[in-house]
C-alpha cells in the first residue's frame, strides 16, 4: 500500500507542477530563485515586495496575463534585509537559446500600496527577463518604485511639552523653513492639544529636507515665539528628514511669559 501510494505521488507531482506553473503536464518545470534588495528605497514600512510576470506561478491570469499584482509570488523578508522567494517555472528546452513563448517577463512589485518598479520618475515599470542559465536565479536591486510621493514621505511626529504657565487656550504652532510650516509663518500650522497637556502633529516631508522650525503661540508674528531658559534667542530647531522619526521636544520659555 505504502509502494502505491508513493507512486501515486511521483506521478501526480509533475501534474501538480505543471499546474502552479500553466504548463501542460508533459513540460518540465525548474525552480527559480528571486532576491531582491530594495534598501535603498523610501517606501511605507508596511509594505512588502512581490515578483510578477506571465507564468501562473508569478500572477498570470487569462484576464491578466503579464500579472496580477495581487496574485504575485509574495517574497519574505530575510534578516539582512533583502527579500527572497522561489517559484516553479516551465522549463525551456534550450535555456541558451529562448522562444518568445518561453521567455518568463517579470516585475518587482511592492504591495500595499502595489506599486512596479520603474528606473525613473514617471517611467513605465521596468521588466526583466529571467535567466534560466543562472545557477543562483534572480538578483537585483530596485531603486525606485511607481509610488505617489505623499505615501512614500518621511515623516514626523512632533511632540512638545510646553511650560506649565502657558495659558490653557491659546494654541500652538510650529513655523519653520518648509512650505507646510509657512515657510516661517507663526499660525499656519497647528499641533493638537493632547490630555496630558503637551502638543503634537504629524507631518511628512522630501526625503533629506534639511528642516529648520521653532514653536511660537502668535499668528502672524513673533510676539509669544519660544525663547531660551534666560529669555534670549533660541536657535532654530533642525533636523534632517530621512526616515519616519519622532521628535520629543520641549519648550522652556516663551517671549511674553
Amino acid at each position: 500500500m505504502m509502494h502505491k501510494a508513493m507512486k501515486l505521488a511521483g506521478v501526480l507531482a509533475p501534474a501538480v507542477a505543471a499546474l502552479l506553473t500553466g504548463c501542460g503536464e508533459s513540460s518540465s518545470v525548474v525552480r527559480v530563485d528571486f532576491n531582491v534588495d530594495v534598501s535603498g528605497v523610501v517606501r511605507p514600512a508596511s509594505s512588502g515586495v512581490s515578483i510578477v510576470g506571465n507564468a501562473l506561478s508569478l500572477g498570470a491570469t487569462p484576464a491578466m496575463p503579464k500579472g496580477d499584482p495581487s496574485k504575485g509570488l509574495k517574497l519574505r523578508l530575510q534578516p539582512d534585509g533583502t527579500y527572497r522567494g522561489s517559484a516553479w517555472l516551465p522549463k525551456p528546452l534550450n535555456p541558451m537559446s529562448l522562444k518568445d513563448d518561453e521567455k518568463v517577463i517579470y516585475t518587482v512589485y511592492m504591495s500595499n500600496p502595489f506599486a512596479p518598479e520603474i528606473a525613473s520618475a514617471g517611467g513605465p515599470p521596468v521588466e526583466h527577463q529571467v535567466d534560466f542559465t543562472s545557477e543562483t536565479g534572480e538578483t537585483l536591486t530596485v531603486d525606485a518604485f511607481d509610488v505617489p510621493q505623499n505615501i512614500i514621505k518621511p515623516c514626523v511626529d512632533f511632540h512638545v511639552t510646553v511650560p506649565a504657565a502657558t495659558p490653557a487656550g491659546d494654541p500652538v504652532y510650529i513655523a519653520g523653513s518648509d512650505d507646510q510650516l509657512g515657510p516661517w509663518l507663526p499660525g499656519k500650522q497647528a499641533l493638537t492639544k493632547n490630555a496630558d497637556g503637551t502638543y503634537q502633529v504629524h507631518l511628512c516631508f522630501d526625503s533629506g529636507k534639511e528642516l529648520q522650525y521653532k514653536y511660537v503661540r502668535s499668528s502672524g508674528n513673533w510676539d509669544k515665539v519660544e525663547k531660551n531658559p534666560d529669555g534670549s534667542e533660541r536657535a532654530n530647531r533642525a533636523i534632517t528628514v530621512t526616515e519616519d522619526v519622532s521628535r520629543n521636544d520641549t519648550v522652556e520659555k516663551w517671549a511674553d511669559i
